[in-house]
């Protein structure tokens, strides 16, 4: 017989332990690019979604969005948008998709607004994926530093 209530256990600890692999991810990440001269956002909130996201109470039910995990970081005069699952949108059909686990990048002027940025248009797949080795942390680096702000 199926025990249901093992289930939704195993269940609930295995996303537990996914998100706290992807966050200690995003650190790895919020390291190497200090390490490497860059100036990384820090704050509380910084780098993931709400605990409790409702779509300013357009959702019934609260959504549990920490698992939404990026880096902010700048260097110069470009802020850099590190977001641990790339955005893709289909070239055949137009279908928005995210891509889990991929990393994606975005640079925007360093005071660029909050609407001024549309990370959908400005996302470059990196074809990097969690877990990152030491050389993919290298070749983020790369990616970096051969973007250019889209206006």
């Amino acid at each position: 017989m199926f025990d249901n209530y093992k289930h939704i256990n195993d269940f609930l600890k295995a996303k537990k332990e996914y998100v706290s692999f992807r966050e200690k991810e995003r650190k790895r990440i919020k390291f190497y690019l200090t390490q490497n001269g860059y100036t990384v956002k820090t704050g509380s909130k910084e780098g993931k979604g709400s605990s409790s996201y409702t779509n300013n109470r357009k959702l019934e039910k609260s959504f549990d969005l920490t698992n939404w995990k990026w880096v902010e970081a700048t260097k110069g005069n470009v802020l850099y948008f590190i977001s641990l699952q790339a955005f893709d949108r289909d070239a055949k059909n137009n279908n928005y998709h995210v891509l889990l686990d991929r990393i994606g990048v975005c640079a925007f002027p360093i005071d660029a607004t909050e609407t001024e940025k549309d990370y959908f248009k400005c996302m470059e797949d990196t074809s990097l994926e969690l877990p990152l080795s030491e050389n993919d942390l290298e070749e983020l680096l790369k990616a970096l530093k051969k973007m250019e702000v889209k206006e």
